[in-house]
């Protein structure tokens, strides 16, 4: 017996030994180019709970305003989910609905004095008020607002503070909002979560902004703002943990490929006060406290985001070969062996997808690290958008086949009909491969269909 408790230490240890070096970069921070603001007019910060807008890009928004830019953060959700805070607020182990409105309300406040500290005004800052861990429940199953989302947390299927009062917890509705408040503030640089982040809720906001800002480019193809993405929760990132002001804030090294970082440097001043902001945070530095001060470093770190994909046509059949698929669709890179289980499960480890047509037929294929094998499934994710409806459709390979797919070699072979999926401008796409448990997952993918989308 204490020879297997040994055992789990020893494995224990390893792995976390291992998904620190992973949340480490391999690059110095000279090696990533600076983010330069003279060319953008108005910022746009979008965060999925009260503290990610300062974590993320408090630096950010100070210099934004010091550059005379307009400056808007909105705030989705009210951050009324996290169970650890509201143990600790309340005073009881199993907090009550009432305890978990109470925690929205706080951070609601304590998100005013934060960003305050930056030097925004509360007229700045719109909160929607959107249930905390229910983002990705809004995304894919709760979208009508006629089946709002109940929130485990609050018991509330509507939005029950005073900002933004009565709203149904519903995704068609966060998209119209997020593309009222676009539309409004024509934002020429938009700060988001970044695609890979593992949280839930930041998962899917990204994809909830790409889409607003695409379906507002409808109407005015010459609207074209940068989007970028800020990065919170990946495995033990960031590393070093702790508060470290004169370190660096780096990448990790297995997202280094997935897109182009920026750096942004900031002062001594811009570094004290975006300290002072997130001390403003006083129910999550009960529980927090460490983690949230690691991200007190002399700079912040931003990945170009692609609002929407362009994918190609393909003649003839292309099963099994390569033959014009790059051209057509470069290849959306996934992290590969960036968790210790991944590394093990190399048949499940997701590094890539391909995206195009031939003739009318939709193709996605999916890459993995060795050969795809039974003992996994593999699942296909759709969203399929036009300006007025959407639907979902999923196909999986396994011991279970649902849809057409076809496996080869380290690759399946997902085909789509247009017409099925209601002949569609946008299509949202994810995969991810399971084993008992969810083993890898990609970030969700915008996909272009359409040059110019059928109008509002």
């Amino acid at each position: 017996m204490i020879s297997g408790l040994v055992v789990v230490l020893l494995l224990t240890a390893t792995s976390v030994d291992y998904e620190r070096r992973l949340a480490l970069s391999d690059l110095p921070l000279e090696a990533y180019p600076v983010l330069e603001l003279e060319a953008y007019h108005r910022l746009l910060v979008v965060a999925p709970h009260c503290d990610d807008e300062v974590l993320g890009a408090g630096g950010l928004i100070q210099a934004a305003l010091h550059h005379g830019m307009d400056v808007r953060v909105v705030i989705v959700t009210a951050g009324d989910g996290y169970r650890r805070a509201a143990v600790v607020e309340s005073q009881r182990i199993f907090p009550t609905s009432r305890d978990f409105l109470a925690l929205g309300e706080r951070r609601h406040n304590e998100s005013l004095i934060a960003l305050s500290r930056l030097g925004l005004q509360p007229g700045q800052v719109t909160f929607l008020g959107y249930p905390d861990g229910g983002l990705s429940a809004l995304w894919w199953e709760y979208w009508e607002k006629e089946r709002p989302y109940r929130s485990p947390y609050t018991r509330q299927e509507y939005n029950p503070y005073p900002f933004n009062s009565s709203v149904p917890y519903g995704g068609e509705v966060l998209l119209k909002q997020l593309r009222e408040i676009v539309r409004s503030e024509r934002p020429d640089l938009i700060v988001i979560p970044h695609p890979d982040d593992e949280h839930p809720d930041h998962h899917v906001l990204g994809v909830f902004m790409a889409l607003a800002v695409e379906m507002e480019r409808a109407g005015d193809e010459s609207y074209r703002p940068q989007l970028l993405g800020y990065l919170v929760h990946y495995g033990l990132y960031p590393q070093p943990m702790g508060l470290k002001p004169g370190e660096s804030l780096l990448p990790p090294r297995r997202l280094r490929q997935v897109g182009e970082w920026l750096q942004f440097p900031l002062s001594v001043t811009e570094l004290a006060t975006k300290r002072k902001a997130i001390e403003a945070y006083d129910s999550q530095q009960r529980v927090l406290r460490s983690y949230l001060l690691s991200f007190v470093r002399r700079n912040e770190m931003f990945m170009k985001v692609e609002n929407a994909i362009e994918i190609g046509f393909i003649e003839g059949e292309t099963m099994g070969s390569n033959a014009g698929v790059s051209e057509a669709s470069p290849e959306r890179v996934a992290p590969a062996a960036d968790r210790l289980v991944r590394k093990v499960s190399a048949g499940a480890d997701i590094t890539g997808l391909r995206i195009f047509r031939v003739h009318d037929k939709l193709w996605i294929v999916l890459e993995t690290r060795t050969h795809v094998s039974r003992a996994y499934s593999y699942h296909l994710l759709v969203r399929a958008f036009t300006p007025q409806s959407t639907l979902r459709w999923t196909a999986q390979w396994g011991r279970v086949t649902q849809g057409d797919v076809v496996a080869y070699g380290n690759t399946l072979w997902y085909s789509l009909d247009s017409a099925t999926l209601g002949d569609p401008d946008w299509l949202a796409v994810a995969a991810e491969t399971r084993g008992g448990i969810v083993l890898d997952r990609t970030a969700w993918y915008l996909i272009r269909l359409k040059d110019v989308p059928s109008g509002d």
